[in-house]
């Protein structure tokens, strides 16, 4: 009897060693799925705001500024359950459901390559914006279609890849969006097609046979394609070399902020910062207009963080607020003494800085 007793002592703490070894592993195992699995989300929050004159160069230019002009940016990740939890607490950080961010059946790399061929493109718009501005002549030369996405499902994938810029179909040149679409009008799903297009700065070609398109916001489409997002493929010819090292940041809503900062450069007789810290976001468009962009309520937190003295938000009326609504309502939220300024049109930015009076003066 007293052995057995002895053995049971020496089980027992074996078996406390085991429970604990066991309830660390699941807590482990909880850290590990928290921490690292991915949910059907995105999460959106602050990201920074980068001072625009050491990274943008006009042959030329002048970079004579004493105040500076600033992009902001929002961090854009995968949700995970560690994300999820902590983004229900917060109003600094959202979640969005990904299908409001990638394309069926696209991939987070291909969404991320889509992001910075549509920033190479804000690029080109804002060169062009501002040269005109500058009273510089510019020329627009249409190059074909773009592709930002393939969707999944549909005759274009395994073929065609983001990044690849079709030229023509059938023997018929495509130089827009438009003529792509002229040349697929009265198609029909089975209908074969044959598609040249540029990868990598290499002729290939590629026979397809359409499909009818999804539906679009509901309705029915009755359409065939081969399902891809379109974008006009440009060259924007001027006689200034211009560099921008934007390094791996995505997206069109730098536009307004690098049109400012190149047309200061090709400006030196006036400085239009004023001295200021000025930051800002919104899509350049060509015809000098300023569209709406996400996350501008994380934008605003940025700018604030990085010191900026004044923000342009775009004042679209797209939505149910405006980008210029959410900023006001964000500022005095984190009660930043920064300015927001409404702008429509870049014409808009240029005034007000116009009638800025220099720091120091005012």
């Amino acid at each position: 009897m007293q052995n057995e007793h002895q053995s049971n002592e020496r089980l027992r703490p074996t078996n406390k060693r085991n429970v604990a070894v066991l309830v660390a592993m699941a807590i482990m195992a909880l850290m590990i799925i928290s921490t690292y699995i991915p949910l059907p989300y995105y999460v959106q929050r602050a990201g920074t705001a980068k001072e625009l004159a050491p990274i943008i160069t006009v042959e030329g230019g002048v970079k004579d500024e004493k105040g500076t002009f600033m992009l902001t940016t929002v961090r854009m990740s995968r949700a995970t359950p560690l994300w999820y939890v902590y983004a229900q607490f917060s109003k600094d950080v959202d979640l969005i459901s990904d299908k409001f961010i990638t394309a069926q059946g696209e991939s987070d790399e291909d969404y991320a390559k889509r992001e910075l061929l549509v920033m190479q493109r804000s690029q080109q718009v804002a060169e062009a914006v501002a040269l005109k501005k500058a009273g510089y002549p510019v020329k627009m030369e249409d190059q074909g279609v773009l592709i930002l996405s393939v969707m999944d499902g549909y005759p274009a994938k395994n073929v065609l890849k983001v990044g690849d810029v079709i030229t023509s179909l059938n023997n018929k040149p495509v130089k827009t969006t438009n003529d792509l679409f002229l040349l697929l009008e009265g198609k029909k799903a089975g209908d074969a097609i044959t598609l040249q297009f540029k990868r990598d700065g290499q002729e290939k070609k590629a026979e397809l046979v359409l499909a009818q398109l999804p539906e679009n916001n509901g309705a029915k489409s009755h359409r065939a394609g081969f399902g891809i997002t379109p974008q006009d493929q440009k060259r924007i010819l001027f006689d200034k070399k211009i560099t921008i090292a934007a390094n791996n940041i995505g997206g069109p809503s730098a536009g307004l902020m690098f049109t400012l900062e190149i047309y200061n450069q090709l400006r030196p007789e006036i400085d239009i910062t004023r001295g200021y810290r000025i930051a800002g976001t919104g899509e350049m468009n060509s015809d000098g207009t300023v569209g709406r962009i996400g996350g501008i309520n994380h934008k605003i937190i940025a700018a604030d963080a990085a010191g900026a003295e004044i923000f342009f938000a775009p004042n679209d009326t797209s939505g149910d607020k405006s980008n210029y609504e959410v900023a006001v309502e964000t500022a005095k939220r984190i009660h930043t003494s920064m300015r927001i300024v409404p702008v429509k049109t870049v014409d808009d930015a240029l005034q007000y800085l116009q009638h800025l009076k220099p720091k120091g003066t005012e």
